[in-house]
């Protein structure tokens, strides 16, 4: 089983990062387009004042939560009221600038959160979403462009079976 930490976002600023409620009906998943550590992206977001937020990232080591799952993230670009803002879980797979190792057992580490995820919240396979899904962007890029969101969508059902 994936090891999950948290480093939770103070409550002081759920107004920029969290300002609603929520009750997940699904997962979005991400890449951070760059080779930052899970640990390391989460303390970014937590530390700096932009809207942009988003539940975990997910390394190759495990996964860091930095919001409650029962608030709302900014992270699918669809505005305030947008869908994937206000009902998805997000997830953001590390290491996808370079891909490789790290990126493969990330990918492999998320598959399992959202296998987690899934138990918890009685979501199945067409839970999950792509950031791509609640707009027109590219993410998650590295998924896209090598073709593997059916496979992700395959792990994350074994994982869960």
């Amino acid at each position: 089983m994936i090891k999950i930490t948290q480093m939770l976002v103070p409550q002081w600023k759920y107004n920029i990062k969290c300002p609603f409620e929520m009750k997940p009906k699904g997962i979005a998943i991400h890449n951070t387009a760059n080779d930052a550590s899970a640990k390391n992206e989460i303390t970014y977001m937590v530390r700096n004042n932009n809207q942009v937020s988003f539940h975990f990232a997910v390394d190759n080591t495990g996964a860091v939560q930095g919001l409650p799952l029962d608030r709302n993230a900014w992270h699918a670009s669809d505005g305030k009221n947008g869908n994937g803002n206000r009902n998805y879980i997000a997830i953001e797979i590390c290491y996808s600038k370079s891909g490789g190792d790290r990126f493969n057992k990330g990918f492999d580490n998320a598959a399992q959160l959202v296998a987690y995820l899934m138990k918890a919240y009685g979501f199945t396979k067409a839970d999950i979403k792509k950031h791509q899904d609640f707009s027109d962007k590219h993410c998650p890029h590295r998924i896209l462009s090598e073709g593997t969101w059916d496979k992700f969508l395959n792990l994350c059902q074994s994982y869960y079976d």
